[in-house]
């Protein structure tokens, strides 16, 4: 793997890490993580797309490996958008197409990124793991509490328990001090809720690794809160989507995904038994079906 700093704005480095062109006319998939996490989820992905594409994984600013804002007016969403623009340009210039596959936040920014049409051009298709849009995600809770339906309202409950985290991280300080203080502690939890198997290397990252992964993107979720998120498109994308639901999502539920199909118009939905990091907890059946995906995409 090469790996090198992208300078963006205010003198903030990018973490980049990508491998050659297997062949020449080889296409390049960009992997972007959530949180709490780095570009180290993807390291399954890596050794099984290589062989057939230029693959390349990021850190988010203020994650992993690339250099934090200042304040938390920095990870606002139109600088993060900036971010990958520069990102892309380093990876595939200005007139070839990209892949685009995030989890989690990865798949919330990549999901606002495409919301701008000259955006959408640089993108050959784009995969959203463990995520559905934004704007659906609040619809699909808040608006289900004021839909006089009491099936409706018991969906949109339950998935307001699973997001307490949400509410609780807009407290100033305090998130970062019980990260930083309590690391290995909460880390256990987070990892006991996962899904994943004992000997996945998740449950083995560094106190270092892990304050990497969640101390400074928690102002995500603020500037999502403060600023509101990416609203819903006019019209729905045009460009090949694939959709891969964890049915066992301990912090999504498979009902905020309702409605996914007015988003794109060009969807693919993949459902499976797993939970939040299906694409380490199911590799081998992620891996397929994501290959699948944009091979056909390719072929478009």
């Amino acid at each position: 793997m090469n790996s090198k700093l992208v300078p963006v704005p205010k003198g903030i480095n990018l973490y980049l890490q990508y491998t050659d062109k297997p062949f020449p006319e080889a296409e390049t998939i960009l992997f972007l993580h959530g949180y709490p996490d780095t570009h180290k989820t993807w390291d399954k992905q890596i050794d099984f797309f290589k062989k057939n594409y230029r693959v390349a994984v990021t850190d988010l600013r203020g994650a992993g490996l690339s250099s934090a804002p200042m304040d938390s007016s920095g990870y606002r969403i139109e600088s993060i958008l900036s971010d990958f623009d520069s990102i892309i340009e380093e990876l595939v210039g200005k007139e070839e197409k990209i892949h685009l596959v995030g989890h989690d936040w990865g798949s919330v920014l990549f999901w606002s990124y495409l919301s701008y049409p000259e955006r959408q051009r640089k993108v050959k298709s784009f995969s959203a793991v463990a995520c559905p849009h934004p704007s659906l995600f609040f619809k699909n809770t808040f608006g289900k509490l004021a839909s006089f339906q009491p099936q409706k309202i018991w969906e949109g409950i339950n998935q307001m328990k699973k997001s307490y985290y949400i509410l609780f991280f807009q407290i100033p300080m305090l998130p970062e001090f019980l990260w930083q203080t309590f690391t290995e502690e909460i880390w256990k939890f987070v990892m006991q809720n996962s899904g994943l198997s004992e000997n996945d290397k998740m449950h083995f990252l560094t106190r270092d690794e892990v304050v990497a992964a969640t101390v400074n993107n928690i102002n995500l979720y603020r500037q999502a809160l403060q600023h509101g998120v990416q609203e819903l498109p006019k019209s729905p994308l045009s460009l090949p989507v694939a959709l891969f639901i964890p049915e066992d999502d301990a912090m999504i539920s498979p009902e905020v995904y309702e409605d996914s199909e007015t988003v794109a118009s060009k969807l693919r939905v993949f459902r499976v038994q797993a939970n939040h990091w299906v694409h380490r907890e199911r590799p081998d059946w992620f891996n397929q079906n994501l290959f699948e995906f944009i091979r056909n995409t390719s072929a478009i």
